[in-house]
């Protein structure tokens, strides 16, 4: 009998960090695991975000039965909207994970139009041909979950990003029992989280977090500013309760704290006191020794509200001596030098500034290698692929899983589109999908292919030089004009009329022998780089209008 073969295929969250999306498929059924976004580099030039490319889902929109999600953060639902614009298919997740996900949903598209089905941890739900039991972890978000999958070929277990953490500020700590009762029947596959991979001993409880926050607001005698993610509601909480014990009230910042604090409040997951925050006028009118400000911008992003406030451009707060900072938070790699920016500014400004420098200021919410080995252990599964991570993550994931006695064979570093077969004799990449990076501005989705990001970083480093020729009939009736933005030669008067007398003398030769404006406009397009990179040594875009009238 031929043997029952699992189809896995990384859309995202492999290689880097964010973009988290992993397909599970057997036969005609296909189970969506998370659907993420990342962050642009710099050198992405108006770039909101970086999306998987959903070409192999739209394909196969016959085949999904569901999505799963394994908690609220924006690198494992950011991408929702857009995937729900293709397709039509329930969504699996815990309460407050619906809550966000609904939210980022009435942006882009209307959430009535999307069924939810809401789970708790150890809630089991038939999906197409898969069986999916949902297992409570912590992380640096409530009601985060890792998956058992019970396939045909046996058991899938994804541990969503979680740690081992024995005193969460929610009190609901990673089941352990769980995971270890399903090592003992068997596992095939592992999937796990890789984001800490190379960090040795044990990730830090949250818990830790509250005497040092304690300190600070014990010795701060003016305004206190603690920026930290709109995601995490414990640490939100951490903030409202120390604030209550110093007598000090609170104001928001920034939309997505807002939002995600209304979010929480109504779903019964954030809990304070009735006037414990206050609106920006009541601000205003109270003492500074008296107000907290809870804010967003913990990664310096340009518009947050903490960048704005460093920057002196914020409507409501103007950050000075006397001011404390607290960034409770880890800088996500690439954002090293926006944070530094901030940072420096608020230093600038006088203000006294706390940030991942200072010890148990922020603690990780990914397990280290001690927790990474212990549901190695636990689980004890036949095959292993480490995920969420930097290679140099996944390659440290899979030497400790080869530490605890795993055979090399059984453990699979994969990238993103490799299609990987799996049955319970072997694992193997099959194939690999040729996936695009897709980029999202606005309302815009383009991948690197259209041209737009190399524009962009053209424009960014050599400039612009348009031209403009208005023709009609047999002669030039305006121009050539050259206008440069951005670009700069250090002969400008003989390099503009070089460009006119070529153009000149090519547009009037075609126009001798009959061409039209597309043609004139096609040839100077295709000759015009060439020339202008002789004439200045420098590549800018160039563009070219050709007008008849």
């Amino acid at each position: 009998m031929k043997d029952k073969k699992i189809k896995i295929v990384p859309l995202g969250g492999l290689n880097a960090i964010g973009k988290n999306m992993m397909l599970i498929e057997y036969g005609d059924d296909m189970l969506i695991i998370d659907c993420g976004m990342m962050f642009p580099s710099e050198d992405m030039h108006g770039v909101d975000l970086i999306i998987p490319d959903f070409s192999y889902v739209e394909k196969n929109s016959a085949k999904v039965r569901g999505i799963v999600i394994t908690h609220g953060h924006e690198d494992h639902i950011g991408a929702m909207p857009y995937l729900l614009r293709k397709i039509n298919v329930p969504v699996y997740a815990t309460r407050i994970t619906c809550g966000l996900i609904r939210s980022r949903l009435e942006e882009k598209l209307p959430s009535g139009e999307v069924k939810f089905i809401e789970v708790t941890p150890r809630d089991v739900v038939h999906i197409g041909e898969f069986v999916v039991e949902f297992i409570r972890v912590n992380h640096s978000i409530i009601d985060g979950v890792g998956l058992a999958i019970t396939t045909p070929a046996g058991v899938l277990i994804h541990t969503g990003d979680f740690k081992i953490d024995f005193s969460p500020v929610d009190r609901e700590v990673t089941d352990l029992a769980r995971f270890a009762e399903l090592g003992g029947r068997g596992v095939l596959l592992l999937m796990s989280d890789s984001t800490n991979a190379e960090q040795k001993g044990f990730t830090k409880s949250e818990s830790v977090l509250v005497p040092k926050i304690s300190d600070i607001f014990a010795s701060s005698k003016g305004r206190i500013f603690v920026a930290t993610f709109a995601s995490n509601i414990s640490r939100i909480q951490q903030v409202l309760d120390i604030a209550q014990r110093y007598n000090r009230r609170v104001a928001v910042s920034g939309n997505a704290m807002h939002k995600n604090i209304e979010i929480a409040r109504e779903l019964g997951y954030l809990a304070h006191r009735e006037g414990l925050i206050i609106d920006m006028k009541e601000a205003e009118r109270t003492d500074d020794k008296k107000l907290v400000v809870l804010c967003t911008g913990t990664q310096g992003e340009p518009m947050s509200a903490l960048t704005r406030m460093a920057e002196g451009t914020h409507k409501n707060f103007a950050i000075g001596a006397g001011d404390t900072v607290i960034i409770t938070a880890s800088v996500i790699p690439g954002n090293d030098r926006l944070v530094n920016n901030v940072v420096n500014a608020l230093l600038r400004l006088g203000a006294e500034v706390y940030w991942e420098h200072d010890e148990d200021i922020h603690v990780s919410g990914h397990g280290s290698q001690e927790e990474l080995k212990l549901i190695l252990s636990l689980v004890k599964p036949k095959f292993f692929i480490p995920i969420h991570g930097e290679f140099r993550h996944l390659k440290a994931h899979a030497e400790l899983a080869r530490s605890l006695g795993m055979k090399q064979a059984n453990v699979v570093i994969a990238q993103n589109g490799d299609v990987i077969s799996l049955t319970r004799k072997g694992i193997t990449i099959d194939g690999k999908l040729d996936l695009r990076e897709m980029f999202v501005d606005g309302d815009l989705i383009f991948d690197f292919e259209s041209g737009v990001i190399k524009e962009r970083h053209v424009l960014s480093k050599e400039g612009i030089v348009i031209i403009t020729c208005v023709i009609s009939r047999k002669r030039i009736v305006f121009g050539p004009h050259v206008q440069m933005r951005g670009f700069a030669t250090q002969k400008d008067g003989t390099f503009r009329e070089s460009i006119i007398a070529f153009i000149e003398e090519h547009v009037e030769k075609m126009l001798a022998d009959d061409a039209r404006a597309k043609e004139i406009q096609d040839f100077l397009k295709k000759s015009m780089g060439g020339l202008v990179y002789r004439l200045s040594k420098t590549s800018p875009l160039v563009e070219v209008q050709i007008i008849e009238v």
